[in-house]
Order: structure tokens, then sequence, then C-alpha cells
């Protein structure tokens, strides 16, 4: 067997805290979402990228494609961000992992060959990637004029 998962010693107390914390975040976020509908009442813009340039990073549409997610609509989710539904089921998937390994005390380790572990950080990155690809020629959702860049390309272009 290439991947295993091995229970490896008793966390500390710290480390065990720690876990729980996560657990919490991830509570708290599913619940945030569950009650909060971003899609029908938009918060505030928080991406950098999107004020300086108005290109998307591969995070825009996140909040609101998690949220799609929770309320079982994941076609949807993915048109606001493919990896969307991924990260959902990874949170999920991640609370699980450390609530397990609170209540056990024990640390649950995927043992991998380096190799496989180097396979699958190059796969996330190129997926990340190629999300980021899609997000700016499909999710371009401001327009440059309205960015810090064309607004200072304005302010000198017409200066002049």
């Amino acid at each position: 067997m290439i991947v295993r998962i091995q229970r490896q010693s008793i966390l500390s107390r710290s480390e065990r805290l720690l876990r729980l914390q996560g657990v919490a975040l991830i509570a708290l976020g599913v619940i945030t979402l569950s009650i909060w509908n971003p899609v029908t009442q938009p918060g505030p813009k928080v991406c950098l990228l999107r004020y300086a340039a108005g290109l998307p990073c591969p995070l825009c549409g996140m909040t609101r494609g998690v949220s799609l997610g929770l309320r079982g609509r994941p076609r949807e989710a993915l048109l606001y961000n493919p990896l969307a539904v991924p990260v959902l089921v990874l949170a999920l998937a991640m609370a699980v992992v450390w609530g397990v390994e609170f209540v056990g005390g024990r640390r649950l380790d995927l043992i991998a060959p380096p190799w496989l572990r180097r396979a699958w950080s190059h796969a996330m990155l190129l997926l990340v990637l190629a999300n980021w690809v899609f997000m700016i020629a499909y999710r371009r959702e401001d327009l440059f004029e309205s960015t810090w860049i064309g607004q200072l390309w304005t302010a000198f272009a017409g200066g002049s």
C-alpha cells in the first residue's frame, strides 16, 4: 500500500486545544454561511488584487460559492469559484479529523512516499493556477477604470 493512515503518539494539551480551535473555526464559518447568504446580501469586497488591478484572485467568489454549496446548490457554487465545493468538502473533512484527534488524543498522519507528496503538491499548485486562469478569463466583475491602477492611469493620462 502506497498511502496509509498511522496513529501517532498522544497529543500534548496545546496540540489538542489547537485541534479544538480548528474545529470551532470551521464550525463558525459553516454556521455563519448557513445564516448569511452572501449571494443575496453581499458583504464588502476585501480582495486587494481586485481593488488594485480589477483582476480576480484565485479565491474570489469562494465565500459565495461555499455558501451555495452549503445550501445544496453545487452547480451554482462552481460558477462563482470552481474550487468552492472541493474547499468545502476539505474543510469539513479536516474538522472531522481534528475532532477525532481531539477526542482520541492521538494524531492521525497520512503516510506517503516523498515522491507522492511532491506530486500531490505540484498537482494542487497547478489546480490553483488553472483556477486563477479561469477566474481571470470568465469572472471579471470590475471595470479597469474603477481600480486603483485604472484611476492612476486616468489621472496621469488625463493630466497630460
